[in-house]
């Protein structure tokens, strides 16, 4: 049985009066109340008018025509200095069409009303518009017009609500969308919007009486749409949701749809007695709140249960009730079908075959009447043809005779000008074709040009920004070989002269002085250019670089997870830089206890990191930007690489680099 979702359309000041029930958790005397109070207070004609407007939406809502109308009243008197009050009262009052039954009407004030409020471009225009819109569209839907409905929310509703940023607005439609794939047992698409309503309901924070009702509805829509797709782990985290907010307001009508959801949760699951207690609750929730459509759908899906159960006295007795409150022939068709079944496994077939014949009797006279419908409309249309070909004949008759000799003198003459046009069109297009074509060609040149000159001015930058580097690398190793070596060779200059005027000579003093001599002159050396990567790879170079600056205070960790490296020598030199310069760098300025360094590759990339529990840095400030970190990004730029710092003062630094690594050149390596 096709299973029919109402649309309950209880958006903030938007209820129209045919909805099937109105959602409630709480009185929402104190939220009324409280705009009654800022129309009271309020000296601003145009706020005075917002609010009654307002108002006499949610006297619409809570059923008090009477006061609803007063502030409508109150409202059109004091709109009449403000075009866009002017125009909104059209939607506001649209509701006196639905009072008189006059469905054209209100679908006819809807459409001016959206045609209005399209000249304005502010939130409240757009929210409007939205709920103009899909009023129109239930309208729609009211005709047997689905399609015309979806149409309507999908490409119109929802894309001017995100305008609005009203998320309850947002989520409603969404729901709505929903509730038609729903309706058409499209279960999986149902999902998507369900999902997208509810992400829209949980986001919104703007005060509303039907806030969390709306949250609440959708939680046990989406549930129910879950179930159906068997995803029975999400079903029971959206029920709990829903049941968080109900189970503070055990009389709310909300319990009627909620215990539904629940029972089929657990039916199907096969915990059939569980399901049953579920329906019993909803049962005696909506009889309590007079609510049929709930009543009866929760009634079927008890029977449902039931039958399975073989329990055929109660399934039996449900579906009498059934027959006996629905007024639609569909719904009593699938009934007697039901009761057929029953009475079949109960082998009464005698009862079984009267309510079988009655199931068919009322299938074909509905597929008969429609047989009928559609023969009488065929009938006309073909009647409608005839007539037309009548006509046709006979006008085409008189005038035949007096249009053959107009045709032939106009042919001549057409034909001569439709030569000439097009002629001088073909000319035109050839013409255009090759200019397009020279104008294509040359702007493709200077495409090329401007590409070649910004790849020089980038070439350009690099190099200068590597000599500069190099620049002051040569100043530091100058400095090295004065400060150091310098400083060694002269004190051994001054050991010596001093040993020959005393004529007292130290060997063991000279070969100290040279020992530190030399191992300076090595430390120099292999900042210069280490021989292990030279002799041995690019692994020993850097696995020696992290032990010579591990000391007692700070811990260097190697990490080198490349099984089989195979880069050329430029590169290994480049990254080697990169790596000391970053390692200077956290020993010099981190204050680190440890630091990571590690080297990986994937394919053409070669990755590096290395990180420190030290001190770190603001990465924003533009003063903590020095040479070295110029140093590191220059030479990372020279390989066509990124490099990402990331630093927050007292919480460490980790530096993160890719580099391209071209196949050719690790062929060649």
């Amino acid at each position: 049985m096709k299973k029919i979702y109402p649309v309950l359309f209880f958006l903030f000041f938007s209820a129209i009066t045919y909805s099937q029930v109105i959602l409630s958790l709480d009185d929402d005397s104190v939220y009324i109340d409280s705009i009654a109070t800022l129309t009271k207070k309020t000296n601003s004609d145009s706020l005075k008018s917002i609010y009654s407007f307002r108002l006499s939406k949610l006297y619409l809502m809570v059923q008090d025509g009477t006061k609803s109308k007063e502030y409508l009243e109150q409202a059109n008197k004091l709109k009449t200095k403000y075009p866009f009050l002017v125009d909104a009262s059209i939607y506001y009052n649209s509701s006196r069409f639905l009072e008189k039954g006059d469905a054209e009407g209100f679908e006819k004030t809807l459409l001016e009303a959206n045609e209005k409020l399209k000249a304005y471009n502010n939130i409240e225009a757009y929210r409007l518009r939205a709920i103009v819109l899909q009023n129109y569209g239930i309208m729609q839907q009211r005709s047997n017009n689905e399609k015309a409905y979806m149409k309507l929310l999908v490409h119109e509703a929802i894309p001017i609500a995100k305008k609005s940023k009203d998320h309850e607005l947002i989520s409603a439609l969404y729901k709505a969308v929903a509730i038609i794939f729903m309706n058409n047992n499209e279960r999986q698409k149902a999902s998507e919007y369900l999902r997208d309503a509810q992400y829209y309901i949980e986001v919104a924070t703007k005060r509303s009486p039907t806030l969390i009702e709306s949250k609440v509805e959708t939680y046990i829509i989406n549930a129910e749409n879950l179930v159906e797709l068997k995803r029975f782990y999400d079903a029971k985290k959206v029920l709990d949701k829903a049941y968080a907010k109900l189970e503070y307001h055990p009389e709310s009508n909300l319990n009627d749809s909620y215990y539904y959801s629940e029972g089929i949760y657990y039916a199907k699951q096969n915990k059939h007695e569980t399901a049953l207690e579920s329906y019993e609750k909803g049962i005696r929730s909506a009889d309590k709140h007079q609510n049929q459509i709930a009543l009866n759908r929760l009634k079927f899906a008890e029977y449902e249960v039931l039958f399975k159960l073989k329990n055929y006295a109660k399934a039996k007795a449900n579906l009498e009730y059934l027959l006996s409150k629905t007024p639609f022939i569909v719904d009593q068709k699938n009934y007697f079908n039901e009761l057929s079944k029953v009475y079949n496994a109960t082998k009464d077939y005698d009862k079984a075959y009267f309510y079988a014949n009655k199931y068919n009797v009322i299938n074909d006279s509905l597929n008969d009447t429609k047989f009928k419908s559609d023969i009488v409309e065929l009938e006309a249309k073909f009647k409608k043809a005839e007539n037309e070909k009548k006509i046709t004949l006979l006008q085409s008759q008189n005038e035949r005779a007096s249009l053959m000799l107009h045709n032939n003198r106009l042919n001549s003459v057409l034909f001569a000008v439709l030569s000439v046009l097009l002629f001088l069109t073909v000319l035109f297009l050839w013409i255009l074709n090759n200019n397009q074509k020279k104008l294509s060609a040359q702007k493709e040149i200077n495409y090329q040009q401007e590409l070649d000159v910004l790849e020089n001015q980038q070439k350009l930058s690099v190099s200068n920004a590597l000599i500069e580097g190099e620049e002051v690398e040569r100043k530091r190793i100058a400095r090295d070989l004065h400060d150091g070596l310098g400083s060694m060779l002269s004190g051994l200059k001054i050991h010596l002269k001093l040993a020959e005027n005393q004529n007292n000579l130290s060997a063991t003093d000279v070969n100290v002085l040279l020992d530190n001599s030399i191992k300076e002159l090595r430390n120099i050396s292999q900042n210069l250019m280490p021989e292990s990567l030279l002799k041995l790879s690019l692994e020993h170079a850097l696995q020696d670089l992290c032990m010579r600056n591990s000391n007692a205070n700070t811990k260097i960790e190697f990490q080198y997870l490349i099984p089989k490296p195979n880069l050329p020598k430029n590169y290994e030199i480049v990254i080697y830089r990169i790596i000391q310069e970053l390692l200077n760098n956290a020993l010099k300025y981190a204050e680190a206890t440890e630091i990571l360094v590690s080297c990986s590759q994937n394919k053409e990339t070669f990755y590096i990191t290395v990180e420190d529990n030290g001190i770190g840095f603001d990465v924003l400030d533009k003063n903590n930007s020095g040479m070295g970190l110029r140093n590191i990004r220059n030479r990372v730029d020279f390989l066509h690489g990124k490099v990402e710092i990331q630093s927050e003062p007292n919480n460490g630094t980790a530096a993160y680099i890719e580099l391209k690594v071209k196949k050719e050149a690790t062929s060649n390596g």
